[in-house]
């Protein structure tokens, strides 16, 4: 349920982005699949399969169609194979995040939906089963506030008394990609 409540979300929110039926792109299913595979990691993975599933339905609302095996790893493969990667301050609507949470590039994904001047970017992400808008600002990726009391970085993961000091928390310490879908 909580997995709709998501893709209803994004899918509402970009009604707007869709793509010509002329730029459609078809990849058979089952052609990208995750590297990634491990029976002790069930809980994670249904996270990831929920980020990835919020991506996949924003690509498939705008009439991308493909076929993966619904992990974000799958995902970040598919994309770095068949779209431009782009600078982060070039990001705009529609574009995919992938982020690095500590297990590589394309362990987390979102999907813009804005991006302001002063490179603050606006994003659409799945955790914990609900859909949220968070923020990610390349530019300074430790700043949590801005001067205003406007987010800058979303935490994407929470701060734990064993962490190590170098731990990243935020969105900008973790954005490792952005792929223009077009």
């Amino acid at each position: 349920m909580k997995t709709a409540l998501c893709m209803a979300a994004l899918t509402g929110s970009l009604i707007g982005c869709s793509t010509a039926s002329s730029h459609s792109l078809f990849v058979p299913t089952a052609e990208v699949r995750s590297a990634v595979s491990s029976p002790g990691r069930r809980a994670s993975a249904a996270t990831k399969q929920t980020a990835a599933r919020l991506v996949e339905e924003s690509l498939h609302a705008r009439g991308i169609r493909f076929g993966t095996d619904g992990s974000v790893e799958s995902l970040f493969a598919f994309s770095r194979e068949h779209f431009a990667q782009v600078d982060a301050s070039q990001a705009r609507g529609g574009d995919v995040l992938f982020f690095d949470p500590g297990s590589g590039c394309g362990g987390h994904a979102g999907v813009v939906e804005t991006a302001e001047p002063g490179g603050r970017i606006g994003f659409r992400e799945c955790r914990d089963g609900s859909s949220r808008h968070s923020f990610v600002t390349p530019r300074e990726p430790t700043l949590r506030r801005d001067d205003r009391g406007r987010i800058m970085n979303t935490f994407l993961r929470p701060k734990r008394m064993e962490d190590p000091d170098d731990t990243a928390y935020f969105a900008g310490q973790m954005l490792c990609a952005v792929f223009r879908v077009e």
